[in-house]
């Protein structure tokens, strides 16, 4: 993926990531070729893989520009009074969840979800704060186990028609995390 600071190259992802998501309205993902993408984004084929390897990559691109979601640092680092990293954890990726269901639904209905939990996984690995005195194995043990869990919560959600309540869905990453349901 293109990661330069080329205006054009820039404006030609956008484009591109924002005809996929028009694309994926219409029909499933499996579906669109990238000919059909370079034509809906009005960009040739070379434009395209000079910017992107894949379909798969736009989709990532988006996550990252669009959907991005990083724990807050100093929630974590110094959570208010009463709350505690996970708790506060939870509730970032409950927001977060249904702050952006519509774009999780397109992912879990084009069975590309698995996307999401990369780009969580990635996002918890390069935070500082996230466990920050434990060791750095473990970290990325721990990056995966959560990103998996938040992940499938949101596929959950999902397929649940995206009925649970903001306060659900933190109360059931952190009945989860913190191992209450066992």
């Amino acid at each position: 993926m293109y990661c330069g600071s080329n205006k054009t190259a820039i404006s030609s992802q956008r484009q591109i990531a924002d005809a996929l998501m028009e694309l994926m309205s219409e029909k499933p993902y499996e579906q669109i070729t990238i000919s059909e993408l370079c034509k809906s984004a009005g960009i040739s084929r070379q434009t395209f893989y000079t910017l992107f390897t894949s379909r798969e990559n736009v989709v990532v691109y988006t996550l990252q520009e669009k959907y991005c979601y990083s724990p807050n640092e100093e929630a974590l680092v110094r959570p208010p009074k009463g709350a505690c990293e996970v708790r506060m954890l939870c509730r970032g990726y409950s927001e977060y969840i249904r702050k952006n269901r519509d774009f999780l639904r397109t992912l879990v209905n084009n069975h590309i979800d698995y996307l999401l939990y990369d780009s969580i996984y990635e996002a918890l690995a390069d935070c500082g704060c996230f466990l920050s005195k434990a060791d750095p194995r473990k970290r990325k043990y721990a990056a995966g186990f959560y990103a998996g869990g938040i992940s499938s919560v949101a596929r959950c959600y999902v397929a649940d028609e995206c009925a649970a309540s903001g306060a659900e869905l933190e109360e059931m990453l952190y009945t989860l995390f913190t191992g209450a349901l066992f």
